[in-house]
């Protein structure tokens, strides 16, 4: 018997999974070993923000974002892929640990894959209400 080939979309779909149950090591045991992550936050402002590259940046980026913030709200609405590319929409809610104060945001998230495996990613979202949690 056959197995059908994992396409990107269901590799995206587990990644998601995994984060919204706190299972960093599955993320990071399925992404390339280069892997880079764009999230648009200045990170002057918010310590999760800007360009985390290869695994270790990429758990780094983790460790920031669960080290400040708890997740209120994980949504993922829709996924639109082409080949190696992905795009998923959603809706993120944080709660800033340092202030208390909350901020919820839609997004889009773009994957590259290469060779069946993400090689990088990118956030897209209004970035101004995450990083006014933060002040």
């Amino acid at each position: 018997m056959e197995t059908s080939p994992v396409t990107v979309q269901d590799t995206v779909k587990a990644l998601y999974n995994a984060f919204g149950t706190g299972n960093i090591p599955f993320i990071l045991d399925h992404v390339a070993e280069n892997f880079s992550w764009f999230d648009p936050c200045d990170p002057a402002i918010v310590p999760f923000g800007g360009m985390h590259k290869n695994k270790s940046g990429f758990l780094e980026f983790f460790q920031q974002m669960g080290g400040s913030t708890d997740t209120i709200l994980w949504e993922v609405n829709d996924y639109i892929s082409d080949g190696d590319k992905l795009v998923a929409l959603g809706r993120h809610g944080i709660r800033c640990k340092k202030t208390g104060k909350e901020a919820i945001a839609d997004w889009a998230m773009a994957w590259n894959f290469k060779d069946g495996v993400p090689s990088s990613g990118r956030s897209y979202y209004n970035n101004a209400g995450f990083e006014n949690a933060f002040r």
